[in-house]
């Protein structure tokens, strides 16, 4: 470890914040949001007669809006959402077939097939249990995260930290049901676009989370019986029932028995933050952010699309400027062979960027 990066990971006093992006999860073998297509339509998310209405579904979409003929290149899910999320979102068609009604059953769906593909291929990341232990040593450590997978929580499980989780808003315990209290060791865990073991009651808008499993996929959260009728009318109450393998209850809200939903923003330049907990999770995220001295970005690109976490980001850095205990905000990215996404970095933080890492994680721990 190079001694700059020893200063940041040991010893510091200043709090500091990792920003992760899809890179760090793919320490842990999962796909990177390029990859998802590659899995969208595989067969192997596709075994039971539920999983190959869902194929089939995205397939006759990706046909009929995009003209795509089963061979790359597939349009990106950026655009895939986007015109459902403009056209869904306004009341209008998407084109003759598609209703609102049938594009908010299409991103249920494919939201479904998402966490299939997040589920696939965990494996457990010696450098991320490195990046985790030397971070958790430092001063009041926070994390921005902006997938909707679990890899972070799982890391700090293995360090003995996940009941430091705070994931800035009033939830509930799906299993206790009891709700989080906040406490002076917490750790700020900011999921800006949501996460795969959050579901949401529209209803009563209370959260529930998990920190064992992705609880939105196990508990097939999201998934609706008239959704799959819009598109296949075998789809009765037993055809529909039985692959789902949970009773209706107990994808119901504990509190109200109102059906639950997940809660997520879709890969979009049309992402919607309507429930209470996104204006709470991304203030919290500036919050954390204006208070570190030490920024870590790990596998994030600072892609154009995110312009609203861009926002964010400089607003923070603007506000750490201009506290009077103020050190120099040191900024660390970590990357993979990505020259565009460090050039991108030092065009909108200049001379903030103290160091960029372009061998992964693993040299930065090394």
């Amino acid at each position: 470890m190079h001694e700059r990066q020893k200063h940041i990971l040991t010893g510091v006093q200043l709090p500091t914040s990792a920003i992760l992006g899809a890179g760090f999860s793919r320490c842990a073998n999962l796909p990177t949001q390029k990859e998802f297509s590659d899995y969208l339509l595989s067969d192997e998310l596709s075994v039971t007669p539920l999983q190959k209405s869902i194929t089939q579904v995205i397939k006759h979409f990706l046909r009929d809006v995009f003209s795509w003929r089963e061979r790359p290149p597939m349009p990106s899910l950026e655009d895939y959402f986007t015109c459902i999320d403009i056209s869904a979102n306004s009341g209008h068609h998407l084109g003759i077939q598609y209703t609102p009604k049938k594009l908010r059953a299409i991103r249920r769906m494919t939201i479904h097939r998402i966490f299939q593909i997040l589920d696939r291929k965990y494996n457990r990341s010696d450098a991320i249990d490195t990046f985790l232990s030397n971070l958790l040593r430092t001063n009041s450590p926070g994390f921005v995260v902006t997938n909707w997978d679990i890899v972070l929580e799982r890391g700090l499980q293995y360090q003995d930290a996940s009941n430091r989780i705070d994931y800035g808003f009033e939830c509930f315990n799906w299993r206790s049901k009891q709700r989080k209290t906040s406490s002076a060791d917490d750790i700020t865990v900011a999921k800006l676009h949501g996460s795969s073991n959050w579901v949401y009651c529209e209803n009563c808008s209370t959260i529930f989370y998990d920190l064992d499993e992705k609880l939105a996929l196990h508990k097939m959260i999201g998934l609706i019986k008239a959704d799959f009728r819009l598109f296949a009318e075998e789809f009765n109450n037993q055809n529909f029932d039985d692959p789902i393998g949970d009773e209706p209850e107990s994808r119901k809200c504990p509190l109200c028995g109102n059906m639950l939903a997940t809660h997520i923003a879709t890969f979009s330049f049309r992402k919607s933050y309507r429930t209470f907990a996104y204006p709470a999770i991304w203030h919290n995220a500036q919050t954390t952010l204006s208070k570190s001295s030490q920024w870590i970005f790990v596998g994030y690109s600072l892609p154009d699309a995110d312009f609203e976490f861009k926002h964010l980001l400089k607003t923070a850095e603007l506000a750490f400027r201009r506290r009077r205990d103020a050190e120099t905000l040191n900024i660390t990215v970590v990357l993979k062979d990505d020259e565009a996404a460090e050039s991108r970095f030092r065009a909108f933080f200049g001379e903030r960027v103290h160091e960029v890492i372009q061998g992964g994680l693993q040299e930065f721990v090394m």
